[in-house]
């Protein structure tokens, strides 16, 4: 009797650590993609999810240091556009997809103010 109680505490510890296997990854990603239009000499911040401030000071690619998890959504925006322009952001909002592949696909466009 002894033993079969053990054999049932071992197969149910066994089974909980399978199962526990079997809920999936979590994986990160990172946020980015490109400026454009940005005058030289100047910046603009952006965020990612009210946080994460990102100083641009030139057009280009840009990625965003805090990752974000699968299946988790992100949401970019411009916190302080530069001096004389205003800068909009487009693709900026989504959710990474489960497979965690990295965002790269949204735009900030600069424009001078007139």
């Amino acid at each position: 009797m002894k033993h079969s109680k053990l054999a049932v505490v071992f197969l149910s510890s066994a089974a909980a650590l399978l199962l526990a296997g079997c809920g999936g990854t979590t994986v990160n990603a990172t946020v980015g993609g490109t400026v454009v239009g940005l005058s030289g000499g100047t910046t603009v911040t952006l965020q990612d999810n009210a946080s994460d401030p990102l100083v641009v000071s030139g057009n280009g690619t840009f990625t965003f240091a805090v990752q974000v998890a699968s299946n988790s959504a992100y949401n970019v925006t411009v916190e302080t556009n530069p001096t004389g322009e205003t800068c909009t952001v487009s693709s900026g909002s989504g959710t990474v997809d489960a497979n965690g592949d990295q965002v790269t696909n949204v735009v900030v466009t600069c424009l001078a103010n007139t």
